[in-house]
Parts: C-alpha cells; sequence; structure tokens
C-alpha cells in the first residue's frame, strides 16, 4: 500500500487562518474515495514553533498521479498564508517495503 503523507506546519497565532483555509480547501477539493481513502485526516501536534500537521492517505492501486494531484491543489489553498509551509511525501506500509530490500516482513 501506497500512503500520501502531508506536513504542514505554521506559527501558533495562525491557527484561526488556518483553520480557515482548511475549510475552504474540504469544500473545494474535497476526498475522492476512488482515488484515495483518508486514514488519518489531521493529526496536530504542538511545537515549539508552532503547529505541525500530518495526514496519510491510502492511495487506491494505479491512482498514484491522481492523489498527488489532489493533495497538490487542496494544498495551494494554504499558499497564501505566509509561515504556512508543507511537505507532499510518499510512504510504504512495512511489508511493501521489507520487499524493497528482499526480505518478507514478519505477520
Amino acid at each position: 500500500m501506497v500512503y500520501t503523507k502531508i506536513i504542514s506546519t505554521y506559527p501558533q497565532h495562525l491557527s484561526e487562518e488556518v483553520g480557515k483555509a482548511y475549510i475552504e480547501a474540504m469544500k473545494k477539493v474535497p476526498d475522492d474515495k476512488s482515488i484515495a481513502k483518508p486514514v488519518i485526516r489531521a493529526a496536530v501536534e504542538a511545537t515549539l514553533e508552532g503547529f505541525r500537521v500530518t495526514a496519510f492517505n491510502a492511495v487506491k492501486p494505479g491512482k498514484l498521479r491522481e492523489a498527488l494531484d489532489l493533495a497538490s491543489k487542496r494544498m495551494l489553498i494554504f499558499g497564501k498564508i505566509e509561515g504556512f509551509n508543507y511537505s507532499i511525501n510518499l510512504a510504504y506500509n512495512a511489508t511493501e517495503a521489507m520487499e524493497f530490500i528482499g526480505m518478507q516482513a514478519p505477520e
């Protein structure tokens, strides 16, 4: 299983602005479960620098490009907020990651 992993960071004083942008983003670019299924929509952490939000979405087979496009469109809505940063990465479950090095994960 391939996952999109989206990490966002922003200073605490931007919380309300980011919250409003989140509502807008979810309305303008809603989830499409035929492309990816949300696993963790938003795990929010308070850090010394502000907030860090991590989201994981399980990508449907053959839909990687569409999943990355969807994530990018959604995150661009936050781009107008100065001090808001994000990254979009791919992650694999342990079973698939072990296969990359020719091993099999224990069950």
